[in-house]
């Protein structure tokens, strides 16, 4: 009878070995035949399967088997076939993500396109048969590629999946991304630094911007992104309780213009909600579905575009009345301002930095981060803590404390205070 042993490799994925003797004699010598080019669970199983092959021989290779390539037809009965091209595995990848928005699926095809048409040291090395893209092509797009190293850590994540995929498939025995990913570490040393806005940056950008400027104020204010606070109703924002409901925000829609909305919103969405290559659909993640806490002064700054107005109307909109387009707020409204605000002396910032600059005003009150990320609706903590525990000033101000008190001569006792108090 033949048998299995499991053994873990250096990457820590197991690989299952089918062992037996010719004949099934004791002294007959062994054969193997290993199975290792898939997950765990696919190894085990390939290898059970073909176990049960082998004892239904007497113990002998199946018939038709090669080692390690399993059945391989006569050279005459079957035609050759070329290997597919990265581009249409890359396609096939992508088409078969079952948990996969129709926007972030017309991105990932986008992205495949991208690498497809790349050149990298005067070679297409995406343009090829999957089976020609080696480990050290990989690495030269990773070293040449003229990009953000946080982009390139994403792109290399869809193309771990992309050949993940090709070797299950059996297109290749190994995937030439598995030793190639970029540190986090690195990738969140090059990120830029975070902006902030000084109390003065933030007035002089509103004044600057306009009638825009109750936009800002009220997404500096809240913390909201820019997809959320343009997909406010007036519905969502209680006045009398101090209060918006995030329960929806703007998506982009797939290849053939088809969304995503969700049953309960699309009963309500109308004419006047439609926007180009947009549709209304969940908030980013299930807990970016929240309601917030607003200040008396931000009530007072929507009211006007709140009260007396129908439940369904979009609370910041366009001049004309219409939804507000990403981009043509950035033409109308944001290219501008940036060329004002360069003439005061104000350095640039993006409309996400005022939610930075949110985050920024909380941590400097005391706000305690698992309330800020409850606000701001992230999935972990650890976003919060990665992206601004740097800002927490507890820790330091308590060591300087501790060490100046020691220079003084004096005693060092535990604090009593709490951390937040």
């Amino acid at each position: 009878m033949a048998w299995i042993e499991e053994r873990t490799r250096a990457d820590g994925g197991v690989s299952a070995c089918v062992v037996w003797r010719e004949d099934g004699h004791r002294g007959s010598p062994r054969q193997r035949e290993t199975f290792s080019a898939g997950s765990d669970a696919q190894n085990r199983a390939r290898a059970e399967g073909f176990k049960q092959m082998v004892d239904a021989a007497g113990q002998h290779w199946p018939e038709g088997w090669v080692k390690g390539q399993g059945f391989v037809r006569p050279r005459d009965d079957t035609p050759w076939q070329p290997t597919p091209s990265f581009a249409v595995v890359g396609e096939k990848y992508v088409r078969q993500i079952v948990d996969l928005s129709p926007g972030q699926r017309k991105r990932y095809l986008a992205q495949i396109s991208t690498l497809v048409d790349l050149e990298v040291r005067g070679v297409r090395i995406f343009d090829r048969p999957i089976d020609a893209i080696t480990e050290g092509d990989i690495k030269a797009w990773l070293i040449d590629w003229d990009r953000a190293l946080k982009t390139k850590a994403n792109y290399h994540g869809l193309l771990f999946g992309v050949f993940t995929h090709a070797v299950e498939e059996g297109y290749l025995r190994t995937n030439p991304c598995a030793r190639t990913a970029p540190k986090r570490s690195r990738v969140r040393q090059a990120q830029a630094e975070l902006r902030f806005l000084t109390e003065e940056e933030l007035n002089t950008a509103v004044r600057l911007a306009g009638d825009d400027g109750d936009l800002l104020t009220f997404a500096v204010g809240t913390g909201l992104r820019f997809g959320e606070v343009t997909a406010l109703w007036c519905s969502d924002i209680d006045l009398a309780h101090g209060t918006v409901r995030v329960n929806k925000a703007w998506k982009r829609d797939g290849e053939h213009g088809e969304g995503e909305t969700p049953g309960w919103l699309r009963k309500q969405v109308g004419a006047k909600h439609v926007m180009r290559q947009h549709h209304l659909g969940n908030p980013k993640t299930p807990k970016s579905r929240r309601t917030i806490s607003i200040s008396p002064a931000l009530v007072e700054l929507v009211r006007p575009r709140v009260e007396r107005r129908p439940a369904d109307d979009f609370v910041f909109t366009s001049p004309t009345g219409l939804a507000l387009h990403n981009s043509d707020f950035y033409e109308r409204v944001w290219l501008p301002l940036g060329a004002a605000l360069k003439k005061s002396g104000i350095a640039p910032f993006r409309f996400h930095d005022l939610r930075h600059t949110h985050v920024a005003w909380l941590v400097a009150g005391g706000a305690p981060l698992p309330h800020i990320q409850a606000r701001l609706g992230h999935e972990s903590i650890t976003t919060t803590i990665d992206t601004y525990g740097h800002l927490l000033p507890v820790g330091d101000e308590l060591i300087s404390e501790i060490i100046d008190t020691a220079l003084r001569g004096g005693r060092i006792r535990p604090s009593l205070r709490l951390v937040g108090d």
